[in-house]
């Protein structure tokens, strides 16, 4: 049965209002029988007074009477007589008066009696008010005050996130109100709304993962440069161990107070509020990793002001590294090719000169003109037959395959495939490096360097010029240098040499990829690499390799 609390607080007050009115009938009463009261006690005095009077009169004609019995001379014809009849008189009145002065004093004590039990009805009466004040202050915190706790301590609880708890009702349909259809409806409220959190959550998850799941590096970010979401690929890139969402999206690239500088990268949010454009994309440098950034707008709601910005983030290391090896296994088939084309031919040009040189001039002095041209060209056969067998040297790469490189050596191997294009173009090519002078690395990764390092530098030498290449040492590292006089590179091109596909020189034909690979095969052996050019005065690349520890005897 639905009993509503309005009805409760009517019904109440009514009673209450009932009780007040019968207790001020009560009260009335009393006073009015108070003022009867006094009115009586002064009838009450007034013939207390008369009676008064009327014992001093009886007593004053008692001793006349007893005057003229002393002197009988008095006629009793005319005083005793008459007296005696006045006294009967007087007395009768003297015993009216009396019995009407006790009825009075009666009636007043019955009056005071009334008067005490209308003080104990009003002392009751008072009571009773205390008692049902205090009842109704009762039902009112029963049926409101708490009511409303309860729903201040549950809002309290659902403000700081926690949906599990619920409220207590009257569930059996008995004298409900209307606390209790809002209970049912809070409770079915809170519910709706843990189901739906835990709705968003699942999907959240599903979201994380799903994102988590891609092989690049993915963050959304919003216009205030905070992180809003990102995956776990992201935290690998940027080395970062522990959660940046709700952080600055620029505390990434080693910013604590500011956004990115443009200099060196290209800001997803400026470039794309700044261009108007919906995409951006670039190459960033970042951990010593080359990144593509690829960022775009994401558009929520229904202004156009309202977006998010999602960058998706590829580390193109591996595609360096597959480059690189695609350069390997086409050299290595190249020089394959070579080898199994040349080699039968040298061999049999070989086998010629060892029969002539045998056959035609053992005997003669090696001082002999002819002899010593012959000598020089065999010498010379034998030293081609080997740029094969280096070709499938250089081409077996190998990740673990670290060892003592003679520097020189490797040099002079690496410039011999390129002195037909450094003769032909009227480049003179110095080496200066101690021949005791050994690094450790992967002997190919090596090679790849040099020989990446010195094409370009014959590609900066379109008219000719000089190639140096010289090594020292100190206590700490091996330190490499090639120097070459050509067109050299300008200072604001210098800090992206290094990225893939990026070209200095329009001049110059290249992929964009052989530096950003000599870098990665550098840091690969622990080493570093840096640049020095001036525009029209040449370029010299420094390799800094660290010096062998030695061995503990």
């Amino acid at each position: 049965m639905f009993f509503s609390l309005s009805k409760k607080i009517l019904y109440t007050l009514m009673a209450f209002l009932i009780f007040l009115i019968v207790i001020f009938f009560t009260i009335f009463i009393n006073l009015y029988s108070q003022k009867l009261q006094d009115g009586q006690n002064l009838v009450y005095m007034r013939n207390q007074y008369v009676v008064d009077l009327l014992h001093e009169n009886i007593e004053m004609k008692r001793k006349l009477s007893d005057i003229i019995t002393d002197f009988p001379v008095l006629s009793e014809q005319y005083y005793i007589t008459p007296m005696k009849t006045t006294l009967d008189e007087t007395q009768k009145e003297l015993t009216k008066e009396q019995k009407l002065n006790a009825e009075l004093k009666e009636n007043y004590n019955n009056n005071v009696e009334a008067i005490r039990t209308g003080g104990k009805m009003i002392g009751l009466s008072l009571l009773l008010v205390v008692l049902l004040i205090l009842m109704l202050i009762f039902l009112l915190d029963h049926w409101v005050i708490i009511p409303i706790e309860k729903l201040t301590d549950i809002s309290d609880k659902v403000s700081k996130g926690v949906f599990s708890s619920r409220i207590k009702h009257n569930h059996d349909g008995r004298f409900k109100d209307e606390f209790d259809t809002l209970y049912s409806a809070f409770n079915q409220m809170l519910d709706n709304t843990e189901k739906n959190i835990d709705e968003i959550r699942m999907r959240e998850h599903f979201l994380q993962q799903l994102i988590d799941a891609i092989p690049d590096g993915i963050r959304v970010i919003d216009k205030d440069y905070n992180v809003i979401m990102a995956n776990q690929a992201f935290y690998r890139l940027f080395s970062i161990n522990s959660s940046c969402v709700g952080q600055k999206c620029y505390l990434a690239y080693g910013y604590n107070c500011n956004a990115c500088p443009v200099s060196r990268f290209n800001c997803p949010i400026q470039t794309l509020k700044e261009k108007n454009s919906s995409d951006l994309h670039a190459i960033h440098d970042v951990n010593k990793k080359p990144l593509y950034v690829s960022a775009a707008k994401l558009h929520f709601g229904y202004s156009a002001d309202n977006y998010h910005i999602v960058e998706a983030i590829h580390d193109l290391s591996g595609d360096v590294r597959f480059s690189h090896q695609q350069k390997i296994s086409s050299l290595g088939f190249l020089s394959t090719s070579l080898a199994h084309e040349m080699k039968n031919n040298l061999g049999a040009i070989r086998l010629i000169l060892e029969g002539i040189l045998e056959s035609e001039y053992k005997d003669i002095n090696d001082d002999d003109e002819r002899k010593k041209y012959l000598l020089m060209a065999y010498k010379q056969l034998v030293e081609t037959v080997k740029i094969p067998e280096r070709l499938l040297k250089l081409a077996q790469y190998s990740e673990t395959d670290v060892s003592d490189i003679n520097v020189a050596s490797a040099v002079k191997d690496m410039t011999l495939m390129i002195d037909y294009d450094a003769k032909r173009r009227g480049i003179v090519v110095k080496i200066q490096i101690d021949n005791d002078l050994t690094v450790q690395m992967n002997e190919a990764d090596f090679k790849m360097v040099v020989l990446n390092l010195t094409q370009n530098a014959i590609k900066a030498m379109p008219d000719g010029g000089e190639l140096n290449i010289y090594a020292e040492k100190n206590k700490r590292y091996v330190i490499l240098h090639i120097q070459d006089s050509g067109i050299g590179i300008e200072e604001e091109k210098i800090a992206h040499i290094f990225e893939p596909f990026y070209s200095a020189n329009a001049q110059v034909k290249s992929s964009g990829l052989g530096l950003a690979i000599v870098k990665s095969l550098i840091e690969k052996a622990k080493g570093s690499i840096s640049v020095k050019s001036k525009p029209g005065k040449g370029t010299t690349f420094t390799i800094r390799f660290a010096k062998k520890a030695p061995r503990k005897k």
